[in-house]
């Protein structure tokens, strides 16, 4: 009875965390569209407030997606929605502690609240400490750190970090230059088409990035990160349809920049779906040894198992499998490979 209470109060607490960052963005204007709640496998999810609440197996974490950051009174809206996180967590322990008194009556021997109370606590503070993990390769930032960055970054440098835009520098002289020449309207352009990605609105975010891709005053840089986004989208979501323009981005790409290993992933991916089975996987091959990013190893070694499959090398496609197992990320690209293969581990 107790660990079925503690089970159901920590889903309860993650949701609550996430409404209150669902709420203040939609009172600011931000358009949140999708709340993420625990992680794992999808268990549940409904529609609210026209948006979508997804519970995943593990009542652990939980994040807010929203469609638009609008540009005016920014930063105060920012501080706003991701303080509201927190606060509710802040609240649930008042609730805890007052219930407490009265937890004896109902639970006899052993109270649950005590620990309830504890687990609270513990996410208000973690939440408003500034720091950023790294898990597998990828940024989590407290809300603490997000607002410790509203209030010491500039908006375009926010909207940069929120966008990733570091993975795309070079060593050159571009590496000291602005993203997108600094300007505030063309990286919200870029968050509102990130966002219709995530919403599956693939004509929609197709033409917003091709929209910024037209500005003739783009560095080499900046157009690499549209490029491998628009390809990268046609991988993970299946969109066959804009496979040639694919080919077309992923060859740009590689002749604007052959030495970033994220370019020469996408290429070999585009590869392999195009039937160029030997062709994309020597391009594959470099990108599985260690030191590599490991979304890049996980990518490579899920589609260097798909050309050995037509390939007829069968007996090495477990290996490869297990090798993107391994790195712990991409785990969508890795479950899909193994339902096209029929071949689980």
């Amino acid at each position: 009875m107790e660990l079925l209470l503690i089970g159901i109060w920590l889903y309860f607490s993650i949701f609550c965390h996430e409404m209150g960052h669902f709420m203040a963005a939609k009172m600011v204007g931000f358009n949140p569209h999708f709340v993420k709640i625990g992680s794992g496998q999808r268990i549940l999810d409904f529609k609210f407030l026209e948006s979508k609440i997804e519970f995943c197996l593990i009542p652990s974490g939980g994040i807010t997606y929203t469609s638009n950051l609008s540009l005016e009174n920014m930063k105060p809206k920012l501080i706003f929605m991701y303080l509201a996180g927190p606060m509710m967590n802040g609240l649930l322990f008042i609730f805890i502690m007052v219930f407490g008194k009265y937890g004896n009556q109902i639970f006899n021997e052993y109270n649950p609240a005590s620990f309830l109370g504890v687990y609270e606590l513990f996410l208000f503070t973690g939440n408003l400490l500034p720091y950023e993990s790294n898990i597998y390769g990828k940024s989590h930032p407290t809300d603490g750190k997000q607002i410790l960055d509203a209030l010491t970054k500039t908006n375009e440098q926010f909207l940069q970090k929120k966008l990733g835009l570091a993975r795309y520098t070079k060593n050159g002289d571009d590496a000291k230059t602005e993203f997108f020449n600094n300007d505030l309207k063309t990286l919200h352009i870029l968050y509102k088409a990130m966002a219709e990605l995530q919403k599956r609105n693939f004509d929609q975010a197709m033409q917003l990035f091709e929209q910024i891709l037209m500005n003739d005053d783009l560095i080499i840089r900046d157009q690499l990160y549209i490029l491998d986004i628009l390809v990268t989208f046609v991988i993970d979501h299946e969109q066959t349809q804009y496979l040639q323009k694919a080919d077309k981005w992923s060859a740009q790409a590689l002749s604007l920049a052959s030495d970033i290993k994220t370019i020469q992933g996408t290429r070999g991916a585009i590869l392999i779906e195009l039937g160029r089975y030997s062709e994309g996987k020597a391009m594959l091959l470099p990108l599985t040894e260690e030191g590599n990013d490991l979304t890049d190893m996980a990518y490579s070694c899920c589609y260097i198992a798909k050309a050995d499959h037509f390939l007829g090398n069968d007996h090495e496609i477990k290996h490869w499998l297990k090798k993107a197992a391994k790195t712990g990320t991409a785990q969508h690209i890795l479950l899909k490979t193994q339902k096209q293969l029929n071949y689980f581990l």
